[in-house]
């Protein structure tokens, strides 16, 4: 019907695109207009009421809020003319939103016209129900919607309609439909002549399908395939769906992907039928491709190709998914590779690049994923620079599936590189998490693992995930091998970034808290270095990174008894006393008091290092996990599970490689506590201290052949007897063999301790990737190194590690060292031995300076009387004989005073020098020694049950 109102109102409006103000003008007066006609509606002619009612459409699609008129399209719902009926609908499907309140007027009048007999009135009522579906809204209009897709009288167009609407009402309230009941009918529709109502019936089987529904869609496979063979080898098709001369390819595209979520068929009939139907498919597409080469200028050629091309790339896929035989796979990654050279049609690589990296599912004889995809690399890494954010991503995908451990190192690299000129944030942070997969699955030692991770927190900036920076926090802290190593690094980026990133502040400040101590001995990296580079982040961090780094100046101040460092922390404290954020403020306050009142057991326990954290715990799996947890598409499932799963077994079979297998006597595996330490009881530790000793133990795990046991137990028996002379000397050779020599030098004053460790060439011929690294050390021993000259060695020639420890409190075993080097003719021949440092708990012994016999023995019995015991019994043969002097003069090696009591028992007294804070504390320690003819019996008293271990366990070892 003619609205002469309405397009003078149009003319108008279009007449003042120009100029906003006139428009606005022009629609603020037809506002006025129409509002003073709708406050009398009674004498309105449904003709005025649709004239207004649309002219408030037309001012709504132009973008101006329309809070009336919404009454009047609803009265226009419920008119018997159908141009009023279907103006009415408009108006509600534009005007009214899910949440409005006048939705649930219009219930009546739409379920109504669901239940009617008029193909109209059910037609508008479904798109009502499509359009607008509030839960309230849908559960009353669903039962009518289901009604129309079961009713078999009913129009087919209806109820592929009606189907549809179905579909929307489960993608926003799933539990809703029930699909028990829709999925065989919807399966019925499936078989229509009308090649509209099977695509629209696909196309809900497509939508609904999931892990959960799987098992409604029994038979379902069988009719997909008759559908298929309808289409391409009986070549029946409704004329209206045959595009540019390619049957219905939409339907064919949405028949292949639902049958990808079913395996081959059993039948054998059905599995011939279907796998003639993707050879059929894949020779066309060929041709047509070939074709096109030489008719790119006649009209369709382009759209021909674009619809067998989106085809092809379904049926690509469900031949990956089936495996359906080596000849038709290398068909199809023909046509693939072809994709990829394309250099006009973006939408062909990206199609290229989809398909290839679901071709690494492929494992079929002639075909090697690696092998193909190396020949397309550097394409591949071009393909990251494409101006299409699309195409960047996919071909991410593609270098994350073809890498494998021969190419991991060159695409690592390559990301790394890529990363710093990534613009897109997007793209940056799929960049991050393709090196962080890359990098748990195939970085082959901690230290290559921590290299990358850390240039990948730096570069990174503030699009780094959280649990990226944790996950490297996690692995330093796990392994003691890495720690200085990363304590480097981030010092590093402190030192020559004026202003680092957030989350490299935060790994920064923790790792510098917990490990920086072992760096303070380079003269760039001392204590005070580190507290002033933290200092000036301080201005540029977030209030929780400035929390962080206000704890990390505190681990500083009880780690180092250095004057200035200390003044500065308290200095920056008390300037966070008065700072307008109640968690600065409480944690300086609290901190100032610690200093201030806190006695020295509580600082040791509030500041104790960390204890290693859960292996089983990855939260770089956790963020991939987290960012794909609303994938429902098949491949996108299948790519999460295989990366997934491949860094959880790589996890497993490293571990295994580790640990080995210590109870097999074939094996006969020589760890580092069986052959370097002589410590019986754990050191304390916390909770996970079992935990670490094992995981070192595994790290340092040396399964040999039979033949080689009896020669590395003696070399390491060599290196025990060595370790323990050592512990009494100053200076003298700690571990010898064919190819190098340790000599070892200390000094102890109090409770510090400097030891060099000199790496001497026994081969003539040069050392090179020479290093000495701490690998374990008990928290109550602060260890740091320092390497000089480099890390080779000429021939004949010389390196040189120095080493500074001191006692905080007690510890029970000697630190670890790992002394790796290869030599100069076979740099690839890297050996590598696990030796303990000869620092000892008697280490820090000093004999007690008593004057006379009866402070002796007042010590020795107040000493025994408050502490626990610790013993030992070793059985004598009769023609054993001890001797008492010896005796004596091992305990006195050791630091004891000793002396002879009256009923022949030995006794030595001696203090165990401490230092947790500014003066040197002493723990005071006694050895009693008695003698039979049949057997030798240690006691050891001391306050402190670690010391007491520790002490016991070195005077085993001697009297052995």
């Amino acid at each position: 019907m003619d609205m002469r109102g309405l397009a003078h109102f149009i003319q108008d409006i279009r007449r003042a695109t120009g100029n906003k103000k006139e428009e606005e003008s022009r629609v603020d007066e037809e506002l006025a207009k129409i509002r003073a006609k709708f406050i009398h509606t009674s004498s309105m002619t449904t003709y005025d009421r649709k004239k207004y009612v649309c002219k408030l459409l037309f001012i709504s699609m132009l973008g101006y809020p329309i809070t009336f008129g919404h009454m009047e399209g609803l009265k226009l719902m419920s008119e018997e003319s159908l141009s009023a009926k279907l103006i009415g609908y408009l108006s509600t499907s534009v005007l009214l939103n899910e949440n409005s309140d006048l939705l649930m007027l219009t219930t009546h009048t739409v379920y109504r016209d669901l239940l009617s007999m008029f193909d109209l009135s059910r037609s508008l009522a479904l798109s009502a129900v499509a359009n607008t579906g509030s839960r309230d809204f849908v559960e009353v209009m669903h039962e009518g919607v289901f009604s129309i897709v079961v009713d078999d009288t009913v129009n087919q167009h209806i109820r592929k309609k009606a189907l549809l609407t179905l579909l929307h009402i489960y993608r926003k309230h799933p539990d809703i439909v029930d699909l028990n009941a829709v999925v065989p009918k919807a399966a019925e529709l499936l078989l229509s002549t009308q090649d509209g109502v099977s695509m629209c019936a696909v196309t809900f089987l497509n939508g609904c399908i999931s892990k959960e529904t799987k098992h409604l869609y029994r038979g379902i496979p069988d009719k997909l395939i008759q559908v298929l063979a309808r289409i391409i080898l009986e070549k029946q098709t409704e004329p209206g769906y045959v595009y540019y001369g390619v049957p219905a390819p939409w339907l064919q595209a949405k028949l292949l992907r639902l049958l990808q979520y079913f395996p081959l068929p059993s039948d054998a009939d059905q599995r011939n039928r279907i796998i003639l139907v993707l050879r059929k498919v894949v020779k066309a597409t060929d041709k047509v491709l070939k074709d096109a080469q030489t008719q790119q200028k006649q009209r369709g050629t382009k759209s021909r190709v674009s619809a067998m091309n989106a085809v092809l790339f379904e049926v690509v896929s469900l031949c990956i998914q089936w495996d359906v035989g080596s000849k038709l796979i290398l068909e199809c990654v023909a046509l693939v590779t072809s994709f990829l050279s394309d250099k006009r049609e973006a939408n062909l690589r990206y199609m290229g690049l989809i398909l290839l990296a679901r071709l690494s599912f492929v494992d079929v004889p002639g075909f090697n994923f690696h092998m193909h995809c190396r020949q397309y690399q550097q394409q591949i890494i071009v393909s990251l620079h494409d101006s299409d954010p699309s195409i960047r991503k996919k071909a991410l995908d593609v270098l994350v599936a073809m890498c494998n451990q021969s190419t991991a190192d060159d695409i690592i690299n390559e990301l790394i590189s890529h990363l710093p000129i990534a613009a897109d944030p997007n793209f940056k942070t799929s960049l991050v998490l393709s090196i962080a997969l890359l990098a748990e699955k195939y970085c082959q030692d901690y230290n290559t693992y921590v290299d990358i991770m850390l240039t990948v927190v730096s570069q990174a900036g503030d699009l780094c995930p959280p649990d990226i920076a944790h996950r490297v926090v996690q692995v330093v802290v796990n392994d003691p091998s890495v720690q200085k190593r990363a304590a480097n690094m981030v010092f590093e980026e402190l030192r020559k970034t004026t202003k680092v990133s957030e989350v490299m502040l935060c790994v920064a400040a923790f790792v510098l808290g917990e490990f920086g101590y072992q760096i303070a001995l380079n003269a760039e990296s001392t204590p005070i270095v580190q507290l002033i580079l933290l200092t000036q982040q301080l201005s540029f961090a977030s209030v929780v990174t400035q929390s962080i780094i206000i704890s990390t100046f505190f681990k500083f101040y009880t780690l180092y008894d250095d004057v200035a460092v200390r003044e500065r922390i308290v200095k920056t404290l008390q300037a966070y006393t008065n700072s307008p954020h109640p968690e600065l403020q409480q944690r300086a306050t609290e901190f100032i008091a610690l200093v201030e009142f806190a006695r020295r057991e509580l600082l040791e326990k509030v500041f104790e290092p960390m204890p290693p954290f859960r292996d089983d715990v990855n939260t770089v799996m956790n963020q991939v996990k987290r960012l794909h947890s609303g994938v429902q598409d098949i491949w996108g499932l299948k790519i999460l599970e295989r990366g997934v799963g491949d860094v959880n077994r790589t996890r497993k079979c490293k571990f295994k490689l580790e640990s080995g297998d210590k109870h097999k006597e074939e094996k006969r595996a020589i760890t580092l506590n069986d052959l370097s330490t002589m410590s019986t009881v754990p050191p304390v530790q916390g909770e996970n201290t079992d935990q670490t000793n094992a995981e070192l133990d595994d790290l340092l795990d040396v399964s040999l052949p039979p033949q080689d046991v009896d020669r590395v137990c003696s070399t390491y028996q060599e290196h025990r007897r060595r370790l323990f002379e050592l512990s009494r000397a100053d200076k003298g050779v700690l571990f010898s063999n064919e190819s190098i020599e340790l000599q070892c030098a200390k000094s102890t004053y109090g409770a510090d301790t400097r030891m060099t460790v000199v790496v001497r060439d026994k081969t003539g011929q040069g050392l090179v990737q020479v290093a000495v690294e701490v690998i374990r050390a008990e928290p109550g021993l602060i260890l740091q190194s320092r390497t000089k000259d480099g890390a080779s060695v000429v021939a004949w020639g010389t390196i040189t590690t120095e080493f500074a420890a001191r006692s905080c409190f007690a510890f029970s075993s000697p630190p670890s060292v790992r002394v790796q080097y290869a030599p100069a003719s076979d740099s690839a021949h890297v050996c590598t031995d696990a030796l303990s440092l000869p620092i000892l708990p008697t280490t820090f012994f000093t004999p007690y300076q008593v004057d006379s016999d009866a402070n002796f023995s007042r010590l020795y019995e107040t000493t025994k009387q408050a502490s626990a015991c610790a013993g030992w019994c070793k059985a004598m043969s009769p023609s054993t004989r001890v001797d008492t002097n010896t005796l004596m003069q091992l305990l006195e090696l050791q630091g004891y005073r000793t002396k002879v009591t009256g009923s022949g028992a030995i006794v030595g007294v001696a203090a165990f020098a401490v230092q947790p804070k500014d003066c040197v504390e002493y723990v005071p320690v006694v050895c009693e020694i008695q003698t039979s003819a049949r057997e030798m019996q240690v006691f050891v008293y001391s306050e402190d049950s670690v010391l007491q271990q520790g002490a016991l366990d070195t005077i085993k070892f001697a009297v052995r």
